[in-house]
């Protein structure tokens, strides 16, 4: 099985190609540019590479979600649109998996995100699987959670703003990597990609945001009471 995946949730984009578990090649950039200008020509640059063709590719695997709300719907509309025209198996994987899937260090595994304003889309993951799923919520919260535990733990993602709490709060039981370091490395989105199932009907894949958007939100305020997303999708 020949895989496409792409990683667009966050400031660093990534291509990954591979062959059923051996990843063949890998396309990653940390600059911050438009996802939606860099995707298609990364993709393109990557199959010549590999020299490959777009219509070998048999399964599209992209990071569904948590992330930028933009970074998502264009991962994930590129991913749509390429199982169509394709007819390829489509998968979502959660972006904070993908981070977890590439610590190889014991114990808790956290990925997370900086939500702004002291919130982090965070997910708790030991030996590849999910103990606290993935989630948006006040960083508080979470480390009240892993206080309860006793496993070294691994933070990984965007950390750089939280490492005081977190020193505080888990001193030498934590490992804290810096965003540098957390970098996605195109391997854990495969496989990932792998395990998972494809989805049953491409038309209806979404971003995975875990919270609302601004615009739902100022929406919600106008229309106290009515949240319901079909009302929401019709006014606007």
């Amino acid at each position: 099985m020949k895989i496409l995946a792409f990683d667009t949730s966050n400031q660093p984009l990534t291509v990954s190609l591979a062959e059923d578990n051996n990843v063949r090649r890998v396309f990653t950039t940390n600059e911050a540019r438009n996802h939606s200008i860099q995707l298609l020509p990364a993709i393109e640059t990557t199959l010549a590479e590999q020299q490959w063709a777009l219509s070998d590719i048999d399964r599209i695997v992209v990071a569904q979600g948590p992330g930028s709300f933009t970074g998502l719907r264009i991962g994930v509309t590129v991913a749509k649109m390429l199982a169509n025209t394709l007819q390829a198996e489509l998968v979502g994987v959660s972006s904070l998996a993908v981070l977890a899937a590439q610590v190889t260090n014991p114990g808790l595994v956290v990925p997370l995100f900086n939500a702004r304003n002291n919130n982090v889309f965070a997910g708790v993951y030991l030996n590849d699987s999910a103990v606290l799923a993935d989630a948006h919520q006040p960083v508080d919260h979470l480390v009240t959670w892993l206080q309860t535990r006793d496993e070294p733990i691994t933070f990984v993602g965007e950390t750089t703003e939280f490492v005081p709490t977190l020193q505080a709060a888990f001193g030498d039981q934590a490992t804290i990597l810096t965003p540098a370091d957390s970098l996605p490395d195109g391997h854990g989105i495969v496989t990932l990609g792998l395990k998972a199932e494809p989805v049953a009907d491409v038309a209806h894949f979404n971003p995975n945001y875990l919270r609302k958007t601004q615009a739902e939100l100022n929406w919600l305020a106008a229309h106290p009471g009515e949240d319901n997303p079909e009302n929401y999708v019709f006014e606007v």
